[in-house]
């Protein structure tokens, strides 16, 4: 049995030049051919019924380039996109869009380039005749795509292991004994490989003397792949893990509308004119900046570990990289090629420990939420990050009678993970570099925020690439990872800087 039968899958098609076409800036082509067998699966193979698409035709559906949601083509909701169930297949047509994406995937169409075509979906009614599937009806079609590989190759394939059909018991088989009687035997299926396991099988298949992203060693679609390391690096990441915007971008820079001063409603007599206002707009341009690391590795540990020195690699890079971008995100200078983190966003509120600076009081959390308030952010929305070494400072905090701690002495408003209400998350990654006053004591910055004040900006997935070519000679390998972002505020006076804190 499938570990999850419900998952959506992804097929791809090759067709013919006559199959996919442009004409002027529309594209035709089939996703999907009735009655063609597939390649292996994964233990079976399957064709599709006519008409299995009928029921779906109507349903919301993107174009996209090789599955990347950040590439679309067209959409059925907006009529860029069209369907049509015919007697070959699941034919579509898009209106390309007049953009250098649209541009770029029409001349390539054109010049034979791409000729695939691929569809994802869940399987509604399907039938078996023993490891051939015939799927009879699609319950979701989540999107069509046209497709750089076609034959269902590995690359563009999710390989699951053939469900247990339903009139079959998944859990016993009959064996004759000598003795005539009937003996039972497990024959649970094998779990379809997990995105971890194939990122780790595509790993270990790299041969020496080749160069390869994980894109192209692991069985995993370019969208999937960066949705999951993109997920890795925001658990590891304290500041995107506090939910923080996050845009995705395939430009070398992104303008950002914002508006500087808000419109002036006024009580007006019915029947009197409304009195016109405009609000004062303006505009940030976020550049995505790269971050990278490199690692180099014996092709021994490499060949012969157990688990893949690579796969830990590859999880290890990212929790790095997540570290770096933290450091960014909050101290950055923004002089290139660093980003600007939240110490030097212009416009943004403070609350000052002192000349000399201070320990961290709840007073001083107090204050920084109601200049938040006062700007009208919501309490849901705030988040606090701090240094380790002033949480530990505020935990300690004792009552002076009793001697029960502060924090946690009043679960309506405080917890072990909370003050007042607003979450904190610890960031070692908060610099000691403010010098205070005439005592020369070193200290450091804590920041309360509205998470809707703040956008990451992403350009492109991350990128992970193991190349077992250029260190031949020493006999090495090398794991490179980079991502490339920027960090811009909207509305600066949501970020409230406490600074001059002391251990």
């Amino acid at each position: 049995m499938s570990e999850h039968p419900n998952a959506p899958e992804q097929r791809t098609v090759d067709v013919d030049v006559q199959a996919l076409d442009t004409r002027g800036r529309t594209l035709h082509g089939y996703a999907a051919v009735y009655g063609a067998e597939s390649r292996d699966l994964g233990g079976f193979t399957e064709t599709i019924a006519p008409g299995a698409f009928a029921g779906v035709l109507d349903a919301d559906v993107r174009a996209l380039l090789n599955h990347d949601p950040s590439q679309v083509l067209g959409r059925t909701r907006s009529g860029t996109l069209r369907l049509a169930d015919e007697q070959r297949g699941l034919r579509f047509e898009v209106d390309l869009p007049d953009s250098p994406l649209g541009e770029n995937v029409r001349e390539a169409v054109k010049r034979g380039d791409i000729d695939g075509a691929s569809f994802r979906f869940v399987v509604g009614q399907e039938t078996w005749a023993g490891d051939k599937r015939t799927i009879v009806s699609v319950k979701d079609l989540q999107d069509i795509t046209v497709a750089t590989y076609g034959a269902y190759p590995d690359a563009s394939v999710e390989l699951r292991t053939r469900p247990t059909p339903p009139e079959e018991n998944p859990m016993q088989t009959e064996d004759r004994t000598e003795g005539g009687g009937l003996a039972v035997e497990d024959r649970t299926a094998t779990a379809a490989p997990t995105i971890e396991e194939r990122i780790e099988t595509g790993l270990r298949s790299v041969s020496k003397g080749e160069n390869r992203a994980l894109t192209t060693a692991a069985s995993v679609s370019p969208g999937e792949l960066s949705t999951v390391l993109f997920d890795r690096l925001r658990a590891s990441s304290v500041v995107l893990a506090t939910g923080i915007r996050t845009l995705t971008t395939t430009a070398d820079s992104v303008t950002y509308p914002t508006l500087t001063a808000d419109v002036a409603p006024a009580w007006t007599a019915e029947a009197a004119a409304i009195t016109p206002g405009d609000p004062t707009f303006a505009t940030l341009t976020a550049t995505p900046r790269k971050l990278a690391h490199l690692v180099q590795f014996s092709n021994e540990v490499l060949d012969d570990s157990d688990p893949s020195i690579a796969s830990i690699l590859n999880a290890h890079l990212l929790t790095t990289l997540a570290l770096k971008l933290d450091a960014g995100l909050l101290e950055g200078t923004g002089t290139a090629p660093e980003i600007r983190g939240l110490k030097n966003i212009v416009g943004t509120q403070t609350v000052t420990a002192g000349a000399n600076g201070a320990t961290p009081t709840l007073d001083m959390i107090a204050d920084a939420i109601a200049l938040l308030e006062a700007v009208n952010v919501p309490r849901e929305r705030m988040r606090i990050v701090m240094a380790p070494r002033n949480v530990a400072t505020l935990r300690k905090l004792k009552a002076s009678t009793g001697g029960t701690y502060l924090w946690s002495a009043d679960p309506a408003t405080s917890s072990p993970t909370g003050i007042f209400g607003v979450p904190v998350y610890t960031s070692p990654q908060l610099g000691l570099t403010e010098t205070q006053g005439s005592s020369g004591a070193v200290a450091n910055s804590a920041y309360v925020y509205d998470v809707d004040s703040l956008v990451y900006v992403q350009r492109t997935p991350i990128e992970v690439e193991l190349d077992r070519s250029r260190l031949f000679n020493s006999d090495q390998s090398e794991m490179r990872a980079k991502l490339r972002g920027d960090l811009i505020s909207p509305t600066p006076t949501g970020i409230v800087r406490v600074a001059g804190l002391l251990a």
